[in-house]
């Protein structure tokens, strides 16, 4: 009788130890599957078949759908999580303001005809000074001086309060910080379109 039990708890433990063993596509046995297998969304596709990920399904959807089945039923044949622009529109951001489509080569343009759309309150300079610490202080300098500490090891950094740049606008500042010039590549990614702008505000403050 010892003899047996001994020999079915061997058996199951060769068992568990076996099915603990993940190789290829087969990733053994799991606890809890779904807090290890993330459902990924995919913006323009979608995964339309309701059983989907039943085996990982530990929550009850009021529609009775498995874990991975992420199809937007309203958004028809197109079978997309995010929809169509349609035809012939532009996207704004959350003020209105049209996408920046002037090009690198179009300084001289930009400096003279774009106006800030910010008011020059306390608080968007403020705003303008935090952003300017993060993103510029580094090469530029806390005052705009072009002596920050990679002008140290990059000549040529600008100095905001010089002569020459002293009566650069606004929309000179905006078009450099999103397109680039000289030795300073494009921040556009980086800083959005009104905190750009903000950041202008802040600059022509130093250069006071």
């Amino acid at each position: 009788m010892r003899f047996v039990k001994n020999l079915f708890v061997g058996m199951s433990a060769a068992m568990l130890l076996a099915s603990c063993g993940a190789g290829g596509d087969n990733q053994g046995t799991e606890y809890a599957p779904n807090m290890y297998h993330s459902v990924a969304y995919e913006p323009y596709s979608q995964i339309v078949d309701e059983d989907a990920g039943r085996w990982v399904t530990s929550i009850e959807y009021p529609d009775g759908h498995a874990e991975f089945f992420n199809s937007n039923k309203l958004n028809g044949k197109h079978r997309m999580n995010m929809r169509e622009l349609p035809p012939n529109t532009v996207p704004r951001n959350k003020h209105g303001w049209l996408p920046y489509r002037l090009g690198k080569d179009s300084l001289a343009f930009a400096a003279a005809t774009l106006k800030n759309p910010l008011d020059s309150t306390a608080a968007i300079v403020g705003e303008g000074k935090v952003l300017y610490e993060t993103y510029c202080d580094h090469c530029h300098g806390p005052k705009g001086e072009g002596n920050g500490k990679v002008a140290d090891k990059y000549a040529g950094v600008p100095n905001y309060k010089s002569d020459a740049l002293k009566s650069i606008s606004e929309g000179h500042i905006f078009h450099v910080i999103t397109m680039g010039k000289g030795l300073m590549w494009s921040h556009a990614s980086q800083i959005s379109v009104e905190d750009r702008w903000k950041i202008a505000k802040y600059v022509k403050t130093l250069q006071k």
